[in-house]
């Protein structure tokens, strides 16, 4: 996906539909810290479900997002590893 009006579109449909199974009204979606920077984590009552992650150019737009779902690569996350910024 290229350009901000793309990507918010689909940020703003993914927030509409299940996701592993998960409906977006049991999700929660918390600002994190995530290998150093900012980001998203998404959690159902019993589980992390994804991060996503961001890449930044030298004037703070974003030029990369990066979506993680796979439970092995979570575990990390799921042991509490990342300071979460919304506590």
């Amino acid at each position: 996906m290229v350009g901000a009006d793309t990507v918010a579109s689909w940020f703003a449909r993914i927030g509409t539909v299940a996701y592993q199974g998960v409906e977006p009204s049991d999700m929660t979606a918390r600002l994190a810290q995530i290998n150093g920077g900012p980001g998203l984590l998404f959690k159902s009552p019993d589980r992390v479900i994804a991060t996503v992650t961001f890449d930044f150019d030298a004037r703070g737009r974003i030029t990369a997002i990066h979506n993680v779902a796979n439970p092995e690569k979570l575990q990390a996350v799921t042991s509490g590893t990342p300071y979460d910024l919304g506590a």
